[in-house]
């Protein structure tokens, strides 16, 4: 009888670790997640630092106009644009980057943040930046 429980209790055992291994095994497998995780476009990591430098936007909002005491970003209608000047080559790559300004429910305004190239993953991919529309209420020029 005892030889009986000594069986079950070491076939228990094994089986508990057992379980234990295959457990150990199946966190391993996920230990290398970061190298699965997908890798971000170069869109994704423009529009990334845009994000982090969102002061610069806003700053360049309200240079427009004095009035203009708080600026919004709709970073969901963030667009990539290649842009022409007439020439065979053309003006190059621009991100536009939308919103609105002080609160009010209609107003908009874009930018342009003109970049050096669309497939550069460098942080210092920024050119310049310039007025892509006036300032904007329900579809009017905002009063100056």
């Amino acid at each position: 009888m005892k030889k009986g429980k000594l069986a079950i209790l070491l076939a228990t055992t094994a089986v508990i670790a057992g379980g234990v291994i295959i457990t150990s095994q199946q966190q391993n497998i996920f230990s290398n997640a970061p190298q699965q995780r997908k890798q971000l476009s170069a869109k994704e990591k423009q529009l990334a630092y845009l994000k982090e430098h969102d002061n610069e936007i806003k700053e360049f909002v309200k240079s427009q106009n004095p009035k203009v005491k708080s600026v919004q970003i709709a970073w969901d209608e963030t667009q990539w644009e290649e842009i022409g000047n007439g020439t065979p080559k053309g003006g190059g790559d621009v991100i536009r980057v939308f919103g609105g300004f002080n609160q009010i429910k209609n107003s908009s305004w874009s930018v342009l943040i003109y970049i050096k190239d669309i497939k550069n993953n460098e942080e210092d991919f920024i050119e310049g930046i310039g007025s892509g529309g006036p300032l904007r209420v329900g579809g009017e020029y905002f009063d100056e």
